[in-house]
């Protein structure tokens, strides 16, 4: 009903001139004395042929009303589909539509072109500067001492920093790097320990794993990104002394544990935020606020589902949910 009354105020010039008309044949045919039934029968014709124009003009409302709707830009240019103008004005709409897209498609090219150029740039700095990071953790190994220990370890970061942007560039492209299939959890983790085991030592923090024997649905590679940007964290705010726990639980709930500094109420919600680096970001100046945003992308994209839970003070708790998935294996 509301298309039709809307139909009726689009056509409102149309009609009114008819009711107008007929009143003025009315009032003209009275003056002149002229029986009111050769007033009557024609206008009541008139009438009767002008509500099938208005049904039959409707129905083509109508039509031409769902075609727009069912248009999908993303499919194919609307440009393309859109129906035959029946006015000078709906062609100057289409007229104007059509400049639209035209601009709008060479922005867009040109947006993905300067992507593209942008990513490629990244990809290759980033195998670039892992050359120069291999020969100077030769370079540190060949001497143990404590000044080659500390220079090594902020050669791990600077290593970390590297990979951070090299996930970014990728998780912007899509899922075409993701290989899905059935992996053991229980390697996975590992990767990720012996990775940090010097971190671990260096800071003397405790790590407590025990196994898993879990099999998950995921892709290796993002999952272990995601186990070592949460080690890196734990390692991070965790102070000397203290003690990280992975535990993984028969509803193949992943769980990293810390008894660092914590996170206040107020930053929680926001963690996942990009760029969003909250208290102790403030407190670490090297802080970017990415890792925790990349863990929360790469999560979505592998169907997981990431928590956290934290008490200042108390120390924070990491959840991967690797038993949420919205497809399933072939």
């Amino acid at each position: 009903m509301k298309q039709f009354f809307r139909y009726l105020y689009d056509c409102r010039y149309v009609w009114l001139w008819a009711l107008l008309s007929g009143a003025v044949f009315s009032i003209v045919f009275a003056l002149y004395g002229i029986p009111a039934g050769a007033v009557g029968y024609p206008l009541l014709m008139s009438a009767i042929f002008g509500l099938i124009f208005l049904v039959l003009g409707f129905l083509r409302y109508r039509k031409k009303h769902l075609g727009l709707n069912s248009l999908n830009p993303e499919e194919a240019p609307c440009a393309e589909y859109l129906p035959r103008a029946d006015s000078l004005t709906e062609r100057d709409y289409q007229t104007l539509v059509f400049r639209e897209e035209a601009a709008n498609r060479a922005g867009k090219e040109a947006w993905d072109s300067a992507r593209k150029d942008m990513n490629d740039y990244y990809a290759a700095w980033v195998h670039q500067i892992k050359a120069p990071i291999a020969v100077m953790r030769v370079m540190l190994q060949q001497t143990d001492t404590q000044e080659n220990r500390e220079l090594a370890a902020e050669l791990f970061r600077i290593e970390q920093y590297v990979e951070m942007a090299l996930c970014y560039v990728r998780l912007g492209e899509g899922s075409s790097d993701l290989v899905i299939q059935e992996y053991d959890l229980d390697d996975i983790i590992r990767k990720a320990v012996r990775k940090f085991a010097g971190q671990f030592i260096r800071r003397k923090i405790r790590l407590v794993y025990n196994g898993t024997d879990v099999r998950v649905l995921t892709d290796e590679k993002w999952l272990l990104f995601i186990i070592e940007q949460l080690l890196s964290n734990a390692v991070k705010y965790t102070p000397e002394g203290g003690t990280v726990t992975i535990t993984v639980d028969d509803k193949k709930q992943l769980v990293v544990t810390d008894t660092g500094i914590g996170i206040s109420k107020e930053d929680l919600p926001r963690i996942f935020e990009k760029g969003y680096t909250g208290y102790n970001g403030r407190l670490d100046k090297k802080s970017t606020g990415i890792g925790l945003y990349l863990c929360r992308t790469a999560a979505d994209k592998l169907g997981h589902r990431l928590l956290a839970q934290s008490e200042p003070g108390k120390g924070s708790r990491f959840i991967v949910d690797l038993d949420m998935y919205p497809f399933q294996a072939e």
